[in-house]
């Protein structure tokens, strides 16, 4: 009975021992399939992401963007601007005229037509006045009667005198020839008669004398005929011609002032002043027409010594001009002058102004800001914003509220910004921080304003 009854003890531990071990087997299978499921879906997941970012690519290939369904992206943004740094300083005057010329006539007299208008835009060489003429028509007549009259003095100092004019004188030297032998023969009868003391002293002084006179005569008559049939002299030729090219200059004068009777535009222009109507009188000191020229024009203004020393030639200036309010317009400084007015002790600086539409008129106000220091010359954007890959920079936009990569050039980099040279504008915004990784269409959403 007690081996029976130990027999059963053993088998019923047997069986214990059985169960128990099956159970911590069981255990240790449960907990080992437990792990396995983990790392199954662990795989699951990893094999998610990789079909997702395969996937991602390839929307990439085909639109240029990458869609996501995940949250967006918050990113802080700034704008490509020009830091602050632009030196300038600001003075006003009024607009001038770039040169003004005073049309005076050089005859002074009547006023026989204006043809222009005050505002009216000429070119050089148009009528812009007429004088009175008349007076001036005679005395051309007269002048022109001078130079027939010298130049036929000319032609018959060249030529000689005419054929019967010789004959005359022809018949001149054969009476002064008998006239000759009279007055030897007398001569002769009284100097025989005065030395034999017949006749006083005074009748043969007076034979000699007529003989040498008689004498003389045929000697010019001579002379006058030679001069008829080969021409005047060198002298008295000369003297004819230089006659001649005096009245010649007296003609080429009066046609002269006829031609400043008649005023034009010395240059393009436009007239800003008329002071004169047909029928009045001007003279030599009246200006009745102003032509100013208005492309470009000027502002003149006064600056005062502690400026002066900043200011130079060709600076740039924005101008403001009351009456023109939605123009923008710019200069250059074109004049800074040397010395101060004695009076005022300020200096004369003056501003040209393209004005090809004529839109600026004399005598408008503006307010000149003349540029001192430009700065920056390409818009700034913070360090962070730029991005290198293979050394090639590259910045982040927004578009569409997605992210957009843009290739830059970059400039110099300081004080935590850097120069874009290309690649954005200014004012474009750039995207600076990003609480994710960015990449090529991305949807991103835009917290804080912009990023300084």
């Amino acid at each position: 009975m007690y081996i029976e009854k130990k027999y059963i003890f053993i088998l019923v531990l047997i069986v214990v021992l059985l169960l128990g071990g099956w159970g911590w087997l069981r255990v240790l299978q449960i907990e080992s399939n437990n792990q396995k499921m983990e790392e199954l879906s662990e795989q699951i997941g990893l094999l998610q992401e990789i079909i997702m970012q395969e996937d991602g690519l390839e929307k990439i290939g085909s639109s240029g963007e990458e869609s996501s369904d995940e949250m967006p992206l918050q990113v802080k943004v700034s704008r490509a601007r020009s830091m602050p740094g632009e030196k300038s300083i600001t003075y006003d005057g009024i607009i001038e005229p770039s040169n003004t010329v005073n049309i005076i006539p050089r005859v002074p007299g009547e006023v026989a037509e204006v043809l222009v208008e005050e505002g009216d835009g000429v070119q050089e060489g148009d009528v812009l006045l007429r004088m009175d003429t008349r007076e001036i028509d005679k005395n051309i007549e007269q002048a022109e009667a001078g130079v027939e009259a010298a130049r036929i003095q000319v032609e018959m100092a060249e030529t000689g005198l005419r054929s019967e004019e010789i004959e005359q004188l022809e018949e001149t030297i054969k009476q002064a020839e008998t006239q000759v032998k009279l007055a030897e023969r007398t001569y002769e009868r009284i100097h025989r008669l005065y030395e034999e003391g017949i006749v006083p002293q005074q009748e043969y002084e007076q034979a000699v004398l007529e003989r040498d006179m008689a004498r003389s005569n045929l000697t010019s008559a001579e002379i006058n005929l030679r001069m008829a049939k080969e021409g005047a002299w060198d002298l008295e030729l000369e003297a004819a011609r230089a006659q001649l090219r005096q009245a010649e200059t007296q003609l080429e004068l009066a046609r002269m002032t006829r031609d400043d009777a008649v005023m034009t535009a010395p240059r393009d222009g436009v007239i800003i002043h008329r002071e004169v109507e047909p029928g009045e009188m001007v003279g030599e000191t009246m200006a009745p027409l102003v032509l100013a020229c208005l492309d470009p024009v000027h502002l003149k203004i006064q600056v005062g010594g502690q400026d002066i020393g900043i200011i130079e030639k060709d600076q740039k200036a924005h101008l403001e001009i009351r009456a023109l309010p939605e123009e923008e317009v710019f200069g250059q400084v074109n004049r800074v002058s040397l010395a101060a007015d004695p009076e005022s002790r300020l200096f004369l600086v003056e501003i040209e102004i393209e004005n090809p539409q004529h839109k600026i008129r004399p005598g408008l106000y503006a307010e000149a800001r003349i540029i001192i220091d430009p700065g920056p010359k390409a818009p700034l954007v913070p360090q962070e914003a730029v991005h290198y890959e293979n050394d090639t920079p590259h910045v982040y936009t927004i578009r569409d509220n997605k992210v957009h990569p843009r290739p830059v050039s970059v400039g110099e980099e300081e004080n935590g910004k850097a120069e874009i040279t290309s690649g954005i504008k200014e004012g474009e915004k750039v995207i600076v921080y990003a609480d994710g990784e960015l990449a090529p269409g991305k949807v991103v959403e835009v917290v804080e304003g912009d990023w300084q």
